[in-house]
């Protein structure tokens, strides 16, 4: 199973990375919402995992709309549902308190939405959950 992490934040890449790659997860990582959709496209993951405030270039991904503030984890879950209309699990993992946002996330098909902090193991049982890896632990 592959997961693919976004987020700003080193410590909570290294934190989530590790702890998935540990369980056996094949990893990618990216601190910015460009890469991640070149990762995503090349990765192709099972899970996206992203945090909704991530920098962005805009030259890269001229459909993101700039006026939206610190919002590009959405940009690339609407890329991932409205223009590649693909089904990916994608689990949000932000700090962001605006009820918009949340509301927006799943509007546009978010799988889960964990609000920061989170403990490792909390987000390995919703990794489980969202991959379909429950079962194996059922045995």
């Amino acid at each position: 199973m592959k997961v693919l992490i976004v987020d700003n934040e080193r410590h909570i890449l290294m934190s989530i990375g590790r702890c998935l790659s540990d369980l056996g997860y094949d990893i990618e990582c990216c601190d910015n919402a460009t890469d991640a959709k070149q990762s995503y496209e090349a990765f192709r993951p099972d899970l996206l995992i992203a945090d909704i405030s991530l920098p962005v270039a805009y030259a890269v991904m001229p459909f993101i709309n700039k006026g939206r503030g610190n919002t590009a984890g959405l940009e690339l879950l609407k890329y991932i549902r409205l223009i590649k209309k693909e089904s990916t699990p994608v689990m949000v993992v932000s700090c962001h308190s605006d009820e918009g946002v949340f509301n927006k996330s799943f509007e546009l098909g978010v799988n889960d939405y964990a609000k920061m902090p989170l403990s490792i193991s909390e987000i390995e049982a919703r990794v489980k959950r969202l991959t379909g890896s429950m079962r194996l632990c059922l045995n």
